[in-house]
């Protein structure tokens, strides 16, 4: 960004003049009768405000709408008498972010049940519920999340540790990819799991030297134990919901992606997007495949189901697991060797584990760009990433080029070979820069699954931009323990701990700040389809935007993390404001 320009000011109010007297224009000559521009009814002034031709000091807002930067003495000239005036007493505004991979209500579910830090060993894990049992009912479920697989041994029989425990309760708590839960004795008897259990498609159930289950189960063997839990209410449902936005408001997040949506929210996402309540810009994608539970049958009701400002034009795929201790994420090379524990789940030795096969995946991309509705998969190893753009070129080869911009997330390895086919083959990639730091994920979990080399080409986020393809980022909230994204922010330019300290992780995939900052804003707007409306700030444009305490295009690179948003706006309204000495 570029310093005040007071032409540029100029040329900006003028625009915005100009529209209005050629409307006055045309009603005088005796043209159509126009609708007059709505009064200039809120303005920013004396700050700093990031627009695409650079800084100026104020905005205007009239009616939502964004109708011009400029001059503070341009602004307030500009301004109704009955106009809200907000001094930025040189605060930062720019544009609102978009988080383009999160999970509403599990988010908001995880906030409202047994909590633990991440990174928790297992001392702290049984601590905590133990503590949540003392509170619980008899035969109550207690929930919760999320541990790291570092934190136990290979084999080790995890379920006794929940046992000793909650004995009277079943336990259920997710990892922190929420690809695998770790649940008790208890739970695994009421989902008839024994030694004799055989793993299912796209499951595992991971078991001792003896072949007893040891409480850890993956992928569809995860997901299919939340069927024996009961049922949230409608309200619980909104409740979580309420929980989650209200967190997402806080932190400047004005449009967001729901990475997952499935049966068990939609009634109560729905209704609290019906209500209103729901404030950003939501797209929802419903689960499709062996994982999805029931939830496929939404997919032909999602007109039904959208309301207010949320829109179900999406479907979730996942094409495979995680590159953690359980070894799940599809690579195209073989896990590094460690112990039998690993053994070929996929579709060659210890190559991962495929969840849809070929047969079934290329037809179903095809029939759903067909229909004009987006595709997001789950793709974390390079073979998975190999066959989600291979299932795009299918369907751009029997449809044509003008289909939905596809989405491809995670990312957290990709082949030299697809990273320029994000550009010619018009789909967006998706990366979740909140753990690009020396972490349990990372520096344990994922290092000791792949080695050093393929290391080297984790989330390679400065070649897929330069690919010229969209990029955007993704939080996968809450299998990272916050949605801050001015972590993410700081790391997509350091790739180190937040403060800019410690070695990098493939430093040489850093990105400069103005390039960070349209990931979070333009191009996530572009990638919801209402770049014509949101994304920057420049007249035209609703007033989607956030007050901050630092400009974090200027400030020491350290401290992006530290960022605070003061305020937030969705098209002119004001929808979070912090308290005076709210720390986060």
């Amino acid at each position: 960004m570029i310093s005040t320009n007071a032409a540029r000011s100029a040329i900006r109010l003028r625009s915005a003049f100009l529209a209005g007297a050629v409307l006055a224009g045309a009603a005088l000559a005796g043209g159509p009768a126009l609708a007059q521009p709505a009064p200039v009814d809120l303005v920013f002034l004396h700050g700093t405000v990031l627009t695409p031709g650079g800084t100026a000091q104020a905005l205007a807002v009239a009616g939502g709408t964004i109708v011009a930067t400029g001059t503070d003495a341009e602004i307030a000239a500009m301004a109704a008498p009955s106009a809200r005036t907000v001094d930025l007493a040189g605060r930062t505004v720019m544009p609102g972010l978009y988080d383009m991979h999160v999970h509403t209500y599990f988010a908001g579910r995880d906030k409202l049940s047994c909590r633990f830090a991440q990174g928790a060993d297992a001392k702290a894990i049984v601590a905590a519920v133990k503590a949540c049992a003392a509170k619980a009912k008899p035969g109550e479920w207690i929930t919760g999340g999320s541990w790291v697989g570092a934190a136990f041994k290979p084999g080790e029989q995890t379920k006794r540790l929940l046992d000793a425990v909650a004995p009277g309760n079943p336990v259920m708590l997710n990892d922190e990819s929420l690809h695998s839960v770790w649940v008790n004795s208890k739970v695994l008897a009421i989902a008839g799991i024994t030694r004799a259990t055989k793993d299912g498609p796209g499951g595992v159930i991971d078991r001792d030297a003896k072949g007893e289950p040891t409480g850890v189960l993956r992928e569809v063997a995860a997901r299919d134990i939340e069927r024996f839990m009961p049922k949230a209410t409608t309200e619980q449902q909104m409740q979580a919901i309420k929980v989650a936005t209200d967190e997402m408001l806080s932190y400047g997040i004005v449009g967001f992606t729901d990475a997952a949506v499935r049966r068990e929210m939609i009634e109560g996402f729905s209704a609290y997007a019906r209500s209103g309540g729901l404030k950003q810009y939501a797209r929802g994608c419903i689960v499709w495949g062996p994982n999805n539970g029931g939830s496929e049958a939404l997919i032909p009701e999602r007109q039904a189901w959208s309301a207010g400002r949320l829109q179900l034009d999406c479907v979730k795929m996942f094409l495979d697991g995680v590159p953690l201790e359980g070894r799940t994420a599809v690579m195209l090379a073989p896990y590094e060797h460690d112990s039998a524990a690993h053994a070929d789940h996929g579709p060659g030795e210890g190559r991962g584990l495929k969840l849809i096969p070929e047969d079934k995946l290329f037809p179903a991309v095809t029939a759903f760009d067909r229909q004009g509705i987006q595709v997001k998969f789950h793709a974390a190893g390079d073979g998975a990433v190999r066959e989600a753009v291979e299932a795009i070129a299918a369907a751009r080869k029997a449809n044509g080029d003008m289909g939905p911009h596809h989405e491809i997330g995670h990312n957290t390895f990709i082949d030299t070979a697809d990273v320029p086919r994000g550009r010619d083959l018009h789909f967006t990639w998706e990366l979740s820069p909140y753990i690009w730091w020396p972490t349990p994920i990372t520096s344990v979990d994922i290092a000791r699954a792949v080695g050093p080399e393929r290391m080297k080409r984790l989330w390679p986020m400065r070649d897929v931009l330069e690919s010229g393809a969209n990029v955007v980022t993704g939080s996968d909230w809450p299998v990272v323990p916050s949605v801050n994204p001015w972590l993410a922010f700081e790391t997509l330019v350091t790739r180190q701990v937040p403060g800019a300290t410690g070695d990098p992780i493939n430093a040489g995939q850093r990105i400069t700040r103005e390039q960070a900052m349209a990931v979070f804003t333009r191009n996530g707007a572009a990638e919801m389809g209402r770049l014509d409306r949101g994304g920057t700030l420049e007249p035209g444009k609703q007033a989607d935007l956030i007050v901050l305490d630092r400009n974090p295009l200027t400030v020491a690179v350290g401290d992006i993390h530290d960022t605070r948003v003061l305020a937030t706006y969705i098209a002119g309204e004001e929808v979070f404001t912090a308290a005076v000495g709210e720390k986060k």
